[in-house]
């Protein structure tokens, strides 16, 4: 069962794909649309609804900027999907959710590739 809050988009490539993910995921992103996110029980929330108001720029694979956050965001993945399976090796196959999402954003948060996707997408919305 799907609630309201999945969301998709089609892409022209992975090279986009890797580029939204790695700026919609992002701390930096996150901190600077936060001042328009309503305010529940556990902090801000409702990102979706607002990350758009902030000045991203449509995907320009030309752009070596776009290019820098789209391997920064690739890289990211690829991490992360290393740290989940050290994850699940250490805990055991059936790892909750909640536990994969504190352990990878810790990762993120600590991790070269983290703070690669963290810096260019600082960049990024500087520029825009």
């Amino acid at each position: 069962i799907i609630d309201y809050k999945l969301f998709w988009i089609s892409c022209r490539d992975e090279q986009e794909a890797n580029y939204l993910l790695a700026v919609i995921n992002s701390d930096v992103l996150a901190e600077a649309v936060a001042p328009f996110m309503t305010k529940g029980q556990f902090g801000a929330r409702d990102l979706q609804k607002h990350l758009w108001k902030l000045p991203i720029p449509e995907f320009d694979p030309g752009d070596a900027l776009h290019a820098a956050v789209a391997a920064a965001g690739q890289a990211a993945a690829v991490g992360a999907s290393a740290r989940l399976a050290e994850v699940r090796s250490e805990r055991g196959d059936d790892v909750s959710v909640t536990v994969a999402r504190r352990e990878l954003r810790a990762w993120l948060r600590q991790s070269a590739e983290g703070e690669a996707v963290e810096a260019a997408v600082a960049e990024l919305l500087r520029s825009g």
